[in-house]
Parts: structure tokens; C-alpha cells; sequence
């Protein structure tokens, strides 16, 4: 009797497992933006986290000011991808961070912690 117990037990946690957890798991990329001199970085920040996908934005390194006029800021973003395609994915994430205002450019540097290219070539957009 109190193995049938254990065993209900059990299948009730999966259940609820299944039904509360992620569908995919999250992915982490590390992207440098450019973007305009006057771009206000902590509103960035805040539009990237609402962008759909997006789960987690932080930044990694001092926002960096240029003589040319330009803000480089080292971000890193978590985020559910729509596909099993990373390529696709980073694509996809890049162009969105890249539709907001003052961003110029979006590099992807790497993917869960290991450098990234896509044909040899960086992830730019």
C-alpha cells in the first residue's frame, strides 16, 4: 500500500513539474552594442528587457564613451529561443536589440560563455 502511495506521489510531482517548468531552456549570449553618444544606457537596458524573449539583461563592462561620438556598452542577455536554430535565434534577438533607439550596431560575442561565429565570420547587425 505505500508503494502505490509513493508511487501517485511521484507522478503527481512530474506532473506538476512538467506543467510548471520551461518548455526550452534559456540562452545567454554576451552582445556589444554601439550606439549614439547621448543613448541613455540604463533606459536601454530597460527596453531590452522588454523585448519578447528576453528573460535577464545586465551589463558586463563600464560604458565606454568614444571620440568618434559613439557608446559601447558590453551586455548580456538571457533569453527563450523561438527555434532549435542558433544561428537563426541570435539573428533574431540581434535585430530586435538593434530596432531600438540609439543603437547603431550589435555584435554578438559569444554564447554561453564560448566565442561565436557563424562561417567564420562574427554575428553583426
Amino acid at each position: 500500500m505505500a508503494s502505490k502511495d509513493m508511487i501517485r506521489e511521484y507522478v503527481s510531482l512530474l506532473v506538476e513539474q512538467s506543467v510548471t517548468r520551461l518548455e526550452r531552456e534559456q540562452v545567454k549570449i554576451t552582445c556589444r552594442l554601439i550606439m549614439q553618444r547621448d543613448a541613455h544606457v540604463p533606459d536601454t537596458l530597460t527596453r531590452i528587457r522588454a523585448l519578447p524573449m528576453v528573460t535577464v539583461v545586465g551589463q558586463k563592462e563600464p560604458v565606454n564613451r568614444t571620440a568618434k561620438g559613439n557608446t559601447i556598452l558590453e551586455t548580456y542577455i538571457k533569453f527563450l529561443p523561438t527555434t532549435g536554430n542558433n544561428y537563426k535565434n541570435l539573428l533574431s534577438i540581434a535585430r530586435l536589440v538593434k530596432g531600438l533607439p540609439g543603437i547603431k550596431i550589435v555584435r554578438v560575442i559569444s554564447l554561453e560563455g564560448r566565442p561565436i561565429l557563424y562561417k567564420g565570420q562574427p554575428i553583426v547587425v
